[in-house]
């Protein structure tokens, strides 16, 4: 009986490890075989579809003008990774040629104005894609989206570095450096206090 059990338990191991084997590289094949899945759409873009009656030639100009606006992107965040990395080396030397450094600073801030040039070119391209009706549903959208808490302001519940945007309240006027200094300076106080009352 005990031998019958052992090669019972010993036959059922093997079992276990050769279905752990194969079954993987069955499904893998499965895989392979079938048509990759098509790629799901943004919920945003798909009530945005929905909400605005974009056509699809209007679909076509906007997917186009994504594309050329994440190549611009690219090119500048490269041109100013660049440059970054120039003046980074410069500034390291004590002697360099102050006016390399002048010219390095200069091409940087041309390169942010003709970004944000651009950026308001572009803003009048996309506006052109859409209808008069759908740019009025598009405003009045924002205009509610503003209205809501956190949303469209600043502060404590908004969006960005500290928030998700803009500053939020831990980086706003007189919530900065010094504040949080004196707060960590002065945080003994309380303890000092109940020391003394004893």
């Amino acid at each position: 009986m005990r031998k019958t059990s052992i090669k019972l338990i010993v036959g059922a191991a093997a079992l276990a490890f050769a279905a752990g084997l194969i079954f993987p590289a069955v499904a893998a094949a499965q895989e392979a075989k079938a048509a990759p899945p098509a790629r799901s759409e943004r919920p945003a873009r798909m009530l945005a579809r929905e909400a605005l009656d974009i056509t699809p030639e209007q679909e076509k100009a906007l997917a186009d003008f994504r594309k050329a606006r994440v190549d611009e992107a690219r090119a500048f965040r490269d041109e100013m990774s660049k440059l970054r990395a120039e003046r980074h080396e410069l500034a390291k030397d004590p002697q360099a040629n102050q006016a390399k450094l002048d010219a390095l600073i200069d091409r940087t801030a041309k390169l942010r104005a003709g970004r944000e040039k651009a950026d308001f070119r572009n803003r009048i391209a996309r506006e052109k894609i859409f209808t008069p009706d759908q740019l009025e549903k598009m405003r009045t959208f924002r205009q509610r989206l503003a209205n809501r808490p956190g949303m469209g302001r600043r502060g404590p519940m908004a969006f960005g570095r500290m928030g998700v945007r803009g500053r939020g309240q831990f980086m706003a006027p007189g919530f900065g450096r010094e504040r949080m200094a004196r707060l960590r300076g002065l945080r003994h106080r309380q303890l000092l206090r109940r020391l003394r009352d004893r």
